[in-house]
């Protein structure tokens, strides 16, 4: 399993090869992850040097666009990969190298599609196309959602399966009940805080961020206007930040209920969102899908989100979406949520129901599908080329 982003830095692909890598062995799959990296990396995944920072879709992409393809190659001979399964096929670096080193050894591909964009500049579209030119050596597809399905399209059009991303339950649920939530007690709010076995503190709602807030288009910026907006009409509320991001902005930032974490381990991120009376996503677009809000879904926390098709699906009904962009009407669905314990209810229970379906055991399950299709596939593929004819 290769993936393209720099391993030794948080991320959602990473986290999504190396869960999935971990959900396969129960079925009795051996999967192993490489991917580029600048230091360490997840217990179990092998990193290769040569990591470039380059800004994409808003953001900035770590990618091995310098990383040696015959490092890749000696690792997937050493490993004796029998099946390559590259997340971001378009991505150059490692994923390419492993996809030439599966032609030429004859093993079959499959490829996860996990980017969309709502706009796309020329420039990216053409590189896009010129890119495209190794995914004939894809045998099966996979997107992580709708949206991503239809952003590949321009680039690939063999057999697709929408297969989202997987979450753990436990992380969310069995654990904190337990245990009781990891790191500061402040992190666990008053309506959630009977679950996570604490007592409830004297203080506002709390509303929770999760995402590189340095990043304009997680929209950090959209959801602090919004509470300034509440606070000029006497409706105080907390806000806690947890995640990445420069210091400098963090300290810029501060105000009257607001508080950046950092970025928190497992245990204490999973009290982060049980802790929260509202978790909200503000994200202004390239979201393909949105695993934040599954996980808060998980940990039973409210969704307040911003009306994204990659959020959408996610979500299913379980969360309140308002416009991206708009502090006015995202002030109003936080109030609106805030104020209304029932709804909050129903949120927290119609997000627990969506995010079992989601269970990585049951994503897991899928791509074992998908492998076998691409194993037959490419068995057929060899099959027609040997006896001169094209393959069904």
């Amino acid at each position: 399993m290769i993936t393209p982003y720099d391993l030794s830095h948080e991320g959602g692909v990473n986290r999504h090869a190396v869960a999935l890598a971990a959900a396969l062995a129960p079925l009795g799959h051996r999967a192993a992850v490489l991917g580029p990296a600048s230091g360490e990396v997840p217990p179990g995944c092998t990193g290769v040097r040569g990591v470039v920072p380059l800004p994409a879709n808003g953001s900035v992409a770590r990618i091995g666009l310098l990383a040696d393809a015959r490092a890749t190659h000696r690792w997937l001979e050493a490993s004796g990969a029998e099946l390559v399964h590259v997340h971001e096929p378009l991505v150059p670096g490692p994923g390419r190298h492993a996809m030439g080193w599966a032609r030429r050894h004859g093993r079959p591909v499959v490829a996860t599609f996990h980017a969309s964009a709502e706009r796309e500049l020329p420039v990216q579209r053409l590189l896009r196309r010129v890119a495209a030119a190794a995914l004939g050596r894809i045998d099966h597809g996979i997107a992580v959602s709708r949206q991503a399905k239809a952003f590949s399209r321009a680039v690939f059009r063999g057999r697709t399966a929408v297969i989202p991303n997987g979450v753990d339950l436990g992380r969310f649920t069995a654990a904190l009940a337990d245990e009781g939530p990891a790191g500061p007690a402040d992190l666990v709010g008053p309506a959630l805080a009977g679950q996570a076995g604490v007592a409830a503190a004297d203080r506002p709602p709390r509303i929770l961020f999760v995402g590189r807030f340095g990043e304009p288009r997680k929209g950090l910026g959209v959801l602090l206007d919004a509470v300034a907006r509440l606070r000029a009409t006497g409706r105080t509320v907390e806000v806690l930040v947890a995640g990445s991001g420069p210091p400098a902005l963090a300290a810029r930032l501060t105000g009257p209920g607001l508080t950046f974490a950092g970025r928190l381990d497992d245990l204490a991120l999973a009290a982060a969102y049980r802790g929260a009376d509202l978790f909200c996503a503000p994200s202004l677009g390239g979201e393909s899908f949105g695993m934040v809000l599954v996980e808060a879904m998980a940990a039973g926390c409210p969704v307040v989100a911003s009306d994204l098709p990659g959020y959408a699906e996610a979500a299913r009904g379980a969360a309140l979406l308002t416009p991206a962009g708009h502090p006015a009407a995202l002030a109003e669905a936080l109030w609106r949520a805030l104020r209304d314990e029932p709804l909050r209810a129903r949120l927290a229970a119609h997000g627990l129901a969506r995010a079992a379906t989601l269970s990585w055991d049951r994503v897991a399950a899928h791509v074992a599908r998908i492998y076998a299709a691409a194993v037959r596939h490419h068995a057929a593929e060899a099959a027609g080329r040997a006896a001169g004819r094209s393959p069904p």
